[in-house]
């Protein structure tokens, strides 16, 4: 057998391992890239629904809003403003969730997703604000109804086997 034909026998060994090598690296990137792909689409219509989900629980905040404001300029002739706030209380609460923490203090969730909802809170004015309106926003955010329970279940030293090992010592 001819040196060179040796030679070229090598190299071309050595020249389809390289190939394949680089075959699998490029098969294991284009995995590696298609899952993430995957993971981000997944993560986006996520990301997506619960945008989504916000924007229709702030209007339907917003049209509850609009139910209290109508409320407010129907009653804003009353007498006095004892009556005004009598007269808002007796046809407001209950309504669409709304309950009154006080004479001018109302409330009302809107449900957001299984665990979450949009709370409001508006205080009423009988006269007209610097703005015209005759409330004010105190609280309009979200708030998680999950409950949360702690997990003691880690074997953590209690402060007299702490002291009982330095002692030993």
């Amino acid at each position: 057998m001819n040196p060179e034909n040796k030679r070229s026998a090598a190299s071309v060994g050595i020249t389809s391992f390289v190939l394949i090598f680089v075959m699998l690296c490029l098969l294991t990137f284009s995995v590696l890239s298609l899952a993430t792909a995957r993971a981000d689409l997944r993560l986006s219509r996520r990301s997506a629904d619960r945008t989504s989900a916000y924007y229709d629980a702030e209007n339907r905040a917003n049209d509850i809003l609009l139910d209290i404001i109508s409320c407010l300029e129907q009653y804003s002739g009353a007498e006095n403003e004892t009556s005004f706030y009598a007269q808002v209380q007796e046809e407001l609460e209950g309504r669409e969730g709304i309950t009154f923490t006080d004479e001018r203090t109302l409330q009302y969730a809107v449900p957001l997703e299984e665990e979450q909802l949009l709370r409001v809170s508006l205080e009423l004015s009988y006269e007209a604000l610097w703005n015209g309106s005759r409330f004010r926003i105190l609280k309009w955010r979200t708030e998680s109804t999950h409950q949360w329970e702690s997990d003691e279940s880690l074997p953590l030293l209690d402060e007299d086997a702490l002291s009982d090992m330095l002692m030993e010592e």
